[in-house]
């Protein structure tokens, strides 16, 4: 059989063959690697090559336009059992090197790697390296499959390091300085209090949080009896530190009075902080099923800041437009969808935040209620606070805690932040944890 087609007909049998070809090429564009809010952790396990090198003579570069530079990074060593052997620990009053830090230091497979997304680079060529010892690593974001890379190389000697210093650590009073966010616990008389919040590495600028407010109210014979405690009760004891260039790592023991005669354990909490994100780890210790001899407990944990954020805007998933943080409560905020979610955010002229919450599987399947929390409200007063007044309270009460079963309960708030925020930025920091990066290590020369 024989097809024949007129002039109009070739014409459109054309246009069906060409146009899905420009539009697979379009598909095939590189896609530009964006992400710079991330940190890329990279256990030593995944650096076969290279374990038990020195890890003085390890050295990550990146490539730009062509040519390799170092880049900053950090190794934290970790024991057997996955714990990080912290650089600096307290004796007595002193704070002196860690003496279980291995000398020479040699890299070990539960060890970790720590780089920021931002620094990374482009693709080069094995024949540009400056030494052939070289494990290529490619980072690939998942979301729209761009990829960047950087180098980690083994030199015979000492590797040429960056002298970039991302965020610093002091220990008395602890204080975390980075370029995005300062903040730390400045109240000697409360050292477990976080009450200082700032852009910028000046830890004399202004405040933007009061303070971090964690309350809690038990009733004991159907309300026979009442107990309050919050953040003022509570004891910590900074144990140890590693103040690296990308990251801040410190442990402390926290413990607290529950009532006459019962006190909690002390119970130990690592704590990771980077120079845009802040971790706020908690503990809820019960020392029995409450509901024994308990009618009802709660717990509410919020950031409360202080007059300094008035004029920004507070925004969730659940709310049908932001909220106007100006000290006064709306009939908006009076009526603020009380379902917990999972992030929420605070953008000004300061700059701005997103907290997100995360909690332990028990807390998780708990037959508890979790609501969000918000107050705006400048006539507030409150006996624990700095500055009276609530601007922009935002966070997560608890009710229904006497279900629960004896133990330790953990949560922990992240803030993230950057000075130059502004609403819709939140997706940047979310997709570090809802689309985290893809690591692949490949092999040198």
């Amino acid at each position: 059989m024989t097809i024949r087609l007129s002039r109009l007909g070739l014409v459109f049998l054309s246009l069906i063959l060409v146009l899905p070809a420009s539009a697979s090429e379009d598909k095939g564009a590189t896609p530009t690697f964006s992400r710079i809010e991330d940190p890329v952790v990279i256990t030593g396990e995944k650096l076969q090559p290279f374990l038990g090198q020195e890890i003085s003579r390890l050295g990550l570069f990146v490539a730009k336009a062509d040519k390799l530079a170092p880049i900053p990074f950090q190794i934290d060593k970790k024991d057997k059992n996955g714990q990080y052997i912290l650089e600096m620990i307290k004796s007595g009053d002193k704070w002196q090197k860690n003496p279980q830090l291995p000398s020479p230091s040699k890299l070990e497979k539960n060890d970790e790697i720590t780089f920021r997304a931002r620094d990374l680079g482009e693709k080069v060529s094995p024949d540009k390296w400056p030494t052939p010892s070289g494990l290529e690593i490619e980072i690939t974001d998942p979301v729209n499959q761009a990829k960047a890379f950087t180098y980690l190389f083994a030199f015979p000697s000492s590797a040429p390091r960056s002298p970039a210093d991302y965020i610093e650590f002091t220990p008395e009073p602890s204080l975390f300085r980075s370029d995005e966010i300062t903040y730390g616990f400045t109240d000697p008389k409360h050292p477990a209090l976080i009450n200082y919040i700032a852009f910028g590495r000046d830890p004399k600028s202004p405040t933007l949080l009061d303070r971090f407010k964690m309350r809690m109210g038990i009733s004991i014979f159907f309300g026979k009896f009442k107990v309050e405690k919050n953040e003022e009760d509570i004891k910590v004891r900074l144990l140890a530190y590693t103040d690296g260039p990308l990251r801040v790592i410190i442990l402390q023991e926290f413990a607290i009075d529950i009532m006459s005669g019962i006190k909690s354990p002390w119970v130990k909490r690592v704590s990771i902080s980077y120079p845009n994100r802040i971790e706020f780890p908690n503990d809820v210790y019960i020392p029995f099923r409450p509901g024994l001899v308990i009618s009802e407990a709660h717990a509410t944990a919020t950031f409360d800041f202080s007059e300094k954020v008035a004029g920004s805007v507070l925004y969730h998933p659940a709310l049908p437009a932001p909220l106007a943080v100006d000290g006064i409560m709306s009939p908006a905020e009076l009526n603020v969808p009380a379902d917990y979610a999972p992030w929420c955010a605070l953008a000004g002229k300061f700059g701005g935040f997103v907290e997100t919450l995360k909690y332990d599987d028990r807390i998780a399947k708990a037959n508890i209620k979790k609501t969000f929390f918000y107050r705006d409200d400048s006539a507030y007063r409150d006996q624990y606070e700095y500055e009276p007044g609530s601007f922009g309270e935002m966070g997560m009460k608890i009710t229904g805690m006497e279900k629960l079963t004896g133990g330790t309960y953990q949560f922990t708030f992240a803030l993230y932040g950057r000075k130059n925020f502004k609403p819709g930025d939140e997706k940047e920091f979310l997709q570090i944890e809802s689309s985290p990066l893809e690591v692949k290590v490949n092999q040198g020369k």
